[in-house]
This record gives structure tokens, C-alpha cells and sequence, in this order.
């Protein structure tokens, strides 16, 4: 069959069926957003570059299926039969990937950012440079994997993962996840004896921490308390990302005065990161922390180390009123903007991006 007959422009499920049923196989390009494949037989369907975004395949039979290089982000596949499938750079974000069947499936490069597998089975399946951040992995059935090249973060998170069998883990994939906590311990349950485990962990350790210090700027992240939380989570990402940051509940040292200690970290990183909102930017701890790193500015020629980020639209229309010197000088700045993020992963992910981007040393020349 020629490739044109696979871009037909299908516009129901039903148009599909039909052809199917007809022997045709190859569906490519196809736009079929939010439809219903629930429970359907489409062994050997060939989903080419497809938009199935919002789609229905719960409890659908897609044996020898190829979904490469379609968008199936935000649909749900629960109950499914993937056995043997091409998913190779596909996208699943966010979809609804419980208690699928991934035997024998092809996952390579495929972007599965937030998509719930609790109870899946991911069996002799490639999940090689496949990216996984937020996705829930809870309770999977996971053997003879091949997780090179593919960043652990989510497999070490999740918890009663069941191992049937030895998994294949490259030392890509341990410098991609060295720093979660558990790695060793998953590393081991994938059946990577510990005293190897052990060592390419701290190899990777040695290579990347001095490879991240000379790559990112280290951060200073300057919050008042009502915004802990959000600073926790900032905290925690940048650091996943090999950025060396002090956050004072996680790295100030016992006995120190505090303003002795303050004053110290603030000199001693390359950027301070100001979360800025209403709740926080009239503390005064947080007043006292801006001013500094202003006057740090000034006696170093100029400099730029303050780093701006915004929960609110506070710092740029109310604030001038209470400290119009301090708000007239940031407003100067282009000022990251965190708004969305709060309660969108998506936006938080895209921000984050972004001030990771401003805290390289070394740029490349655009």
C-alpha cells in the first residue's frame, strides 16, 4: 500500500474501522483527538506520527501496534494490550497507563513525563533515553528491562516495584541518576551486584558533581517562610539538576548565628534567586537579603547576582508602594515567571528550564 493511502483524512473511529476491517494497517498523520478505541481488536494498526491526544484505548488489543512518533498524551490506555508494540518516540504525558501490558514493547525515546503506570508490565521491554519525571510506577511488574540511557529518578521513587528477573542498567543511566538516594538499592533489586553498584555510583558522583560546578552557577535561594514550600520543591529540582544551592532548613550549620551565616552564604554563591510574592517580599529577613546582594552587586562593578522569580504579579504592581527604591530597581530585571507553575507541573517544568538556562556559566552563542 502506498503512503498516501495511509494519510487518508479519516474523521471518525468508525472510518478507521472500516478500513481496518478492509486489511488497511497503516494509519499515518491521522488526527483523531479524544476518540474511542475502547475495547477494540486493532492487532498490527500502524499509528504513524498521529495526534490521538485525549484518545480511549482502555482494555484495546494492540498487539504488533505501532504508535511511532504519534502524541497520545492525556489519553487513557488502562487494561491494554501493548505486547510487541513500536512505541518508539512517542508521547504518553500524562496518559493513563495502568495495568497495561508492555511485553516485549518498545519504549525507546518515547516522552512518558507524568503518565500514571501503577500495575503495568513492563517486561522485556526497551525503555532506552524514554523520559519518566512524575510518572507514577507504582506496583509495575519490571524484568529483563533495558533502562540505558534513561533517567531512574521515577523507578527509585516508586514503591513495590516487582522484579522477576535481572534488568539492564548503563553507567548513562547511573550519571543521569546518581543523586536520588535510592539508586544503589534499585540498582541491586535489578540484580547489579552492590559492590559494582556501589562503585558506579561514586564514579559517577566524582565526574558529575565536578562537572556540574563548573557548568552551573551555585544558588543562593532567598524566600520568607510562608513560601517554604514552594522553596523546598525549587530546592529539590535544582539539585536533581547537579546545581549546588543553599536553602537554610536543608544546609545552614548547627551552632552558627544566623545572621553571621546568612551573610556568608550570600557572598559565597554565584546567584541568589529571589522568590518573590506577596507573602514574602516584605519580610524583613527577605528585605535584608535583597539590599545585601544589591550592595554585593555594587561593590563588584555592577554585577549582576540577583535572579528574580515571581509567584504573584506582586513585585511588579503593589510593592512599589511600601518599597519603591528596591521595586523600581528590580523591576529592571526580566523576572521569571513562576505563576502558572504553583499549579500547573507542566508550567512548573517549563519555568524551572528556563532558570536552569540562566544559570549556566558557559552559554552558547546564539
Amino acid at each position: 500500500m502506498a503512503a498516501s493511502e495511509g494519510r487518508r483524512d479519516y474523521k471518525s473511529v468508525a472510518e478507521v474501522l472500516d478500513s481496518y476491517e478492509r486489511g488497511v494497517r497503516l494509519f499515518r498523520e491521522v488526527e483523531l483527538q479524544g476518540a474511542d478505541f475502547s475495547g477494540l481488536h486493532l492487532e498490527g494498526a500502524r499509528f504513524l506520527g498521529c495526534s490521538l491526544i485525549g484518545a480511549n484505548f482502555e482494555n484495546a488489543d494492540l498487539l504488533y501496534a505501532q504508535f511511532k512518533g504519534s502524541d497520545a498524551s492525556y489519553s487513557s490506555f488502562r487494561g491494554a494490550s501493548f505486547c510487541s508494540t513500536d512505541l518508539i518516540s512517542a508521547r504518553f504525558v500524562n496518559a493513563d497507563l495502568r495495568e497495561v501490558d508492555f511485553t516485549g514493547a518498545s519504549l525507546d525515546r518515547a516522552n512518558c513525563e507524568g503518565a500514571n503506570f501503577r500495575g503495568a508490565y513492563l517486561n522485556n521491554v526497551d525503555v532506552c533515553d524514554a523520559a519518566f519525571r512524575r510518572a507514577n510506577l507504582e506496583r509495575i511488574t519490571l524484568t529483563s528491562a533495558n533502562l540505558c540511557d534513561t533517567d531512574l529518578w521515577a523507578f527509585c521513587e516508586a514503591g513495590d516495584v516487582r522484579h522477576e528477573g535481572p534488568s539492564d542498567i548503563d553507567a548513562r543511566a547511573v550519571m543521569k541518576s546518581y543523586r536520588h538516594p535510592r539508586l544503589k538499592s534499585f540498582m541491586a533489586d535489578c540484580g547489579v551486584p552492590h559492590l559494582f553498584a556501589e562503585y558506579m555510583i561514586e564514579c559517577a558522583r566524582a565526574l558529575g558533581d565536578t562537572l556540574a560546578r563548573r557548568l552551573m552557577q551555585s544558588t543562593f535561594i532567598s524566600y520568607g517562610t510562608p513560601d517554604v514550600d514552594f522553596a523546598k520543591r525549587l530546592y529539590d529540582v535544582l539539585k536533581q539538576h547537579g546545581v549546588v544551592v543553599f536553602f537554610f532548613p536543608e544546609n545552614a550549620r548547627f551552632g552558627e548565628r544566623i545572621d553571621v551565616e546568612i551573610y556568608r552564604r550570600l557572598h559565597e554563591h554565584d546567584r541568589v534567586i529571589l522568590i518573590c510574592s506577596k507573602a514574602s517580599l516584605n519580610r524583613a529577613g527577605v528585605l535584608h537579603e535583597i539590599q545585601e546582594t544589591f550592595d554585593r552587586e555594587a561593590r563588584d562593578g555592577g554585577a549582576t547576582y540577583l535572579l528574580p522569580i515571581m509567584l504573584d504579579d506582586y513585585v511588579l504592581t503593589d510593592w512599589k508602594q511600601h518599597h519603591p527604591v528596591l521595586a523600581e530597581r528590580i523591576s529592571r530585571r526580566v523576572v521569571g515567571d513562576f505563576r502558572e507553575a504553583l499549579s500547573s507541573p507542566d508550567a512548573f517544568d517549563a519555568a524551572v528550564a528556563r532558570l536552569l538556562d540562566s544559570l549556566k556559566s558557559v552559554r552558547p552563542a546564539v
